[in-house]
């Protein structure tokens, strides 16, 4: 990759559906193996940090921008081969989800409705309904930003837990590509179910303002105070083991609709904060700030940020 190639001072918020966010010092679209290389390679060259971006829906930008290099994945395909569907990490979740329905393939109708593309729902475990993406995965192709070398893992390599995989926690790969093994199913009740998820979330969440999906993880009741536990018995679910929705700690909390800037804490789903019209991403990072202070004040629970801090 030459510096042809490379861009300047591109504003984050034009790129992440919260639309916040200052201008990456440097961004680039790496559209398939080689192109990720180049850019890992131009990084290092140029004394240059790396984030990788998918689609933006699970990232939370500084007004400050980037100082580095921003390396935005497109690699895109979509191959079936009876059972097995192999995808480009810019694959979007949509088109999985639509294209193994109407081949009649069960294990990805939970997904109906999720915003994001695959490698960013498979770098955090993503879930809904009680499915989660590891439930498919064989296996994945990820360039090390360190080496610039192919990795290939399967399933057990990922180290995968609740909304966390190996990639996250190291987050020094750049996922390219995976497989997913599905089973064999009826294309109607499996569109069924897939349309069911998105009505839902059409219903339940504030789909009409720019979010960054849940800010923070469900909360597993191992990290509730025994105490407080009992308030919130009848609300307990799998998720896929035993959680409290956040979203009702918070409601219980007297919080919603409270605001920061143009951020506010949504009425409709006290797990959304939502930019109703001219946020940045500070006023996003306080109003997550004071939310996670009340909440552990009043029940000491200590709330976990789900979406990603860029430039914070």
């Amino acid at each position: 990759m030459n510096q042809s190639n490379i861009a300047q001072n591109i504003s984050l918020a034009e790129l992440t559906t919260f639309k916040v966010g200052g201008p990456a010092k440097y961004f680039c679209v790496a559209k398939n193996a080689e192109d990720v290389i180049a850019a890992i390679n131009w990084a290092k060259e140029n004394n240059q940090p790396i984030f990788v971006l998918a689609d933006g829906s699970n990232v939370i930008a500084s007004e400050n921008g980037f100082a580095g290099l921003v390396i935005r994945v497109g690699v895109d395909f979509l191959n079936t081969n009876m059972q097995v569907l192999e995808a480009g990490a810019a694959t979007s979740m949509k088109r999985l989800v639509d294209v193994s329905v109407a081949n009649g393939l069960a294990g990805l109708e939970w997904a109906g409705g999720l915003p994001g593309s695959f490698g960013g729902a498979i770098r955090g475990n993503a879930g809904a309904f009680g499915g989660e993406i590891k439930d498919t995965i064989t296996s994945i192709k990820s360039i090390s930003t360190v080496s610039g070398e192919i990795v290939e893992r399967d399933n057990e390599q990922c180290q995968f837990s609740y909304r966390d995989s190996i990639f996250k926690r190291l987050n020094n790969e750049i996922i390219i590509s995976a497989k997913l093994q599905l089973t064999p199913g009826d294309a109607r009740e499996l569109r069924e179910i897939a349309d069911s998820r998105i009505a839902y979330r059409q219903q339940k969440h504030p789909m009409e303002y720019p979010n960054s999906g849940s800010i923070f993880k469900n909360t597993p009741i191992e990290n509730i105070p025994p105490d407080q536990l009992e308030q919130w018995q009848e609300n307990i679910k799998n998720d896929p083991f035993p959680v409290v929705p956040t979203a009702k700690i918070i409601a219980d909390s007297g919080l919603a609709g409270l605001k920061v800037g143009g951020a506010q804490l949504s009425t409709k789903h006290t797990n959304y904060i939502v930019n109703i019209g001219s946020a940045t991403g500070e006023d996003i990072f306080e109003l997550i700030k004071k939310i996670r202070t009340e909440v552990f004040q009043r029940y000491g629970i200590e709330l976990e940020v789900e979406p990603e801090l860029v430039g914070f």
